[in-house]
């Protein structure tokens, strides 16, 4: 009994390197996101790393990681710069519209709006990087696409961004859930992107609706 669970084909060896591949993972992306220039690029691997390292089982998971790091990082920094900046612009206008509304009530209504239109940066934010790590794209093709998915996909968008709100105000109110939250959240991304990939190939991205 105790040799069936023990080896490594037995349930708990999976687990344990299932949860060990979650905790180095998301540490790793960590790390590397301190610099905050490497979120894109670090995102993009983690995602890519967690669908073939942790949800197909397949082997040389670091390695595969930082190779994605590496192919990709031009382009994901440089659109990860982009959503970043269109989402910090949003975020500041609301509040000083919302600020505003106390004694303006178009103010108010014009910051309901920027408020609801934050989905349209912040969800495009959640597919350029699961896109990346799939498909091949220049910068402009990538982004135009990740816009594309958000009206495509609302539903699970609409998921994406409030299940990633909710993950990041978690882990900055205690910190110590970035220690597994990076790569659990990939794996729950993954519940929803990967339905969409699954209509496209590598040779066919999705790039036209």
């Amino acid at each position: 009994m105790l040799n069936k669970i023990f080896r490594q084909e037995g349930f708990l060896w999976k687990s344990l390197n299932l949860l060990t591949d979650i905790l180095f993972l998301s540490v790793i992306w960590f790390l590397l996101s301190l610099t905050l220039v490497c979120i894109g690029p670090a995102t993009t691997a983690l995602y890519d790393a967690v669908i073939h390292g942790i949800r197909r089982r397949e082997p040389d998971v670091y390695p595969r990681f930082f190779r994605t790091f590496r192919r990709d990082f031009r382009t994901a920094f440089f659109s990860g710069l982009l959503w970043g900046a269109l989402i910090l612009v949003c975020v500041l206008t609301v509040r000083y519209l919302l600020a505003l509304g106390e004694t303006s009530r178009g103010a108010f209504a014009a910051g309901i709006a920027y408020y609801v239109a934050l989905i349209i940066p912040m969800g495009s934010a959640c597919w350029v990087f699961p896109l990346l790590s799939r498909f091949t794209f220049d910068f402009r093709s990538l982004n135009l696409t990740a816009l594309r998915m958000v009206p495509a996909f609302l539903p699970g968008t609409l998921i994406l961004v409030l299940m990633t709100v909710e993950v990041l105000q978690f882990c900055l109110n205690a910190l110590y859930p970035f220690a597994f939250m990076p790569a659990v959240t990939m794996l729950l991304w993954s519940l929803f992107i990967e339905k969409a990939f699954d209509k496209f190939t590598p040779q066919d991205p999705p790039q036209e609706f």
